[in-house]
């Protein structure tokens, strides 16, 4: 059977599940998005069964495991996949969660597909662009540089550890996303 591999709230892979004599064969391949090392849960009814770290192969993440069938069935049927962030590369971006770090910086409640990364001593903050929409904090305009993220494009700003915003260099740099 093939179950969904969830991130975030995100399909992001597919896993199968195979009958193998007493066991039970969990293989998963889900794209790889470079921010970091995750771990794997079988997510059930009554629980959720860790799978354990995914491997990269070929810019995907793979992993494959065999569970006792005996020691899964109190737990019922699986639902799906779940993935858990384990370490996160430096520099890598990530949903901001809190928009209150940002908060003094910005001027403004934060809120939407907001991304953020650590990238030395500065701290950038990355808002949806849309040029057919009003441009995010319009009052940090000169600051913002045109990037495409995971496939998206967005205005990325860059505060001091005082929340005032720099400027930035115009080299994308590891894990950076492209220019424009």
């Amino acid at each position: 059977m093939e179950y969904p591999v969830m991130l975030e709230g995100e399909r992001v892979g597919t896993a199968a599940i195979e009958e193998e004599g007493e066991r039970l064969v969990v293989s998963l391949r889900c794209r790889e998005d470079g921010r970091g090392l995750f771990r794997g849960y079988l997510v059930c009814p009554g629980g959720e069964v860790p799978l354990g770290l995914l491997e990269p192969r070929d810019r995907t993440l793979w992993l494959q495991r065999r569970l006792l069938r005996e020691e899964l069935r109190p737990l019922g049927r699986p639902k799906e996949v779940r993935l858990g962030m384990s370490y996160a590369f430096a520099g890598a971006w990530q949903d901001l969660r809190d928009p209150a770090a940002f908060a003094g910086a910005a001027g403004e409640t934060l809120s939407g597909d907001t991304l953020w990364r650590q990238a030395g001593s500065l701290r950038q903050l990355a808002l949806p662009y849309d040029p057919k929409r009003p441009f995010p904090l319009v009052r940090l305009f000169c600051f913002a540089r045109i990037m495409t993220i995971r496939g998206r494009r967005y205005a990325v700003y860059a505060f001091d550890r005082e929340d005032r915003p720099r400027m930035q260099t115009t080299g994308p740099g590891p894990s950076a996303g492209t220019p424009g």
